[in-house]
């Protein structure tokens, strides 16, 4: 395949043209990617649930368990939804225990 080069424009100029162009492309479809992509869909460990959440990872196990929390097996690990975290987070309020 050849390329054909417009008459007066050197190679080097027309190279460094289409590599603006693709590093401009690249750089706004990275953007659109990342907006487009719903944090809601992500999945959590339990470590991370746990830190949204503010509580200890044993917490979170004992939803689990209990069925308040869904999850997902995916070989030995154990993964949650970021919907389903937060939509138990509006649930459940968390109470404080009075000083003594």
């Amino acid at each position: 395949m050849q390329a054909v080069i417009p008459v007066g424009v050197e190679y080097a100029q027309l190279l460094e043209d289409v590599r603006a162009v693709v590093r401009h492309e690249l750089t706004n479809r990275a953007t659109a990617t990342a907006t487009e992509a719903t944090p809601v869909d992500e999945l959590l460990t339990v470590r991370e649930a746990a830190a949204l959440l503010d509580v200890t990872q044993q917490t979170v196990h004992e939803w689990k368990r209990r069925g308040l929390l869904k999850y997902h097996k995916l070989g030995q690990r154990t993964y949650l939804k970021r919907a389903d975290v937060l939509s138990a987070l509006q649930g459940h309020q968390r109470t404080t225990k009075k000083g003594r």
